[in-house]
């Protein structure tokens, strides 16, 4: 597996889109939510009638790393007509906002149900080479850098307790008559990913997994978003 992933990272290009990046990680076990990649507005339609319920539709393009800002997301969609719209409406904004990026198709994705908004990801220091990064998501990332780190790779024992240095770790537990989160699938997460850096540290510069919703305990995660960057040769 090591070696097949290697070899599949080694051949892609500088920079993996969502479904490239997930596909990687999927091999190191990481799941996947309900998701197909389309490109079409028939196929489009077609994958959200089989996934049922509402679904995102995000452009995957190596050239367009914030999707949100250039247009390329819509979400919550549900009829037939709202999906085939949003399909156009994407590819077109995508196009507008980066004239000649590279589009390999659109993501059709299951909406993720309700939690706690992580981010999750690899960093490259200088001195130690990959590190995992974890914290708090949405607006505790954004006002108030909430996040921690550590080189990889790391187990789901010491994820559980990198956990715990985030100011905002309460947040995890259940606060306000909102159910604990479950922090054993976030941990796991956490393992899985420091391994799959540390596996492959000469190829990696940065992962991102933004967000990862994690449901109450016992009823696991899901990673919303990905990116990976190569390292430069």
């Amino acid at each position: 597996m090591r070696k097949e992933v290697g070899r599949a990272l080694a051949a892609a290009g500088p920079v993996l889109t969502e479904a490239e990046a997930k596909a990687l990680l999927a091999r190191y076990g990481v799941a996947r939510p309900a998701e197909a990649l389309v490109t079409s507005v028939d196929e489009a339609a077609a994958a959200a009638a089989h996934i049922g319920g509402p679904v995102a539709l995000k452009v995957q393009s190596p050239d367009i790393t914030h999707k949100t800002e250039a247009g390329a997301v819509a979400l919550g969609l549900s009829r037939d007509g709202a999906v085939r719209e949003a399909y156009q409406r994407v590819v077109i904004s995508a196009a507008r906002a980066h004239p000649g990026a590279s589009v390999h198709g659109v993501l059709v994705q299951a909406m993720a149900p309700p939690g706690r908004e992580m981010i999750l990801g690899i960093t490259r220091d200088a001195t130690f080479g990959p590190m995992l990064m974890v914290g708090l998501g949405g607006i505790h990332v954004e006002v108030f850098r909430d996040i921690v780190f550590a080189p990889v790779p790391i187990g789901p024992e010491e994820a559980l307790s990198l956990l715990g240095e985030l100011k905002g770790a309460a947040l995890l537990d259940g606060v306000r008559g909102m159910p604990p989160a479950d922090r054993t699938a976030l941990a796991e997460l956490m393992a899985t990913l420091s391994r799959f850096a540390a596996d492959h540290a000469d190829l990696i510069e940065e992962i991102d997994l933004n967000p990862v919703i994690v449901h109450p305990q016992g009823q696991g995660l899901t990673v919303v978003d990905a990116l990976l960057v190569k390292r430069k040769p």
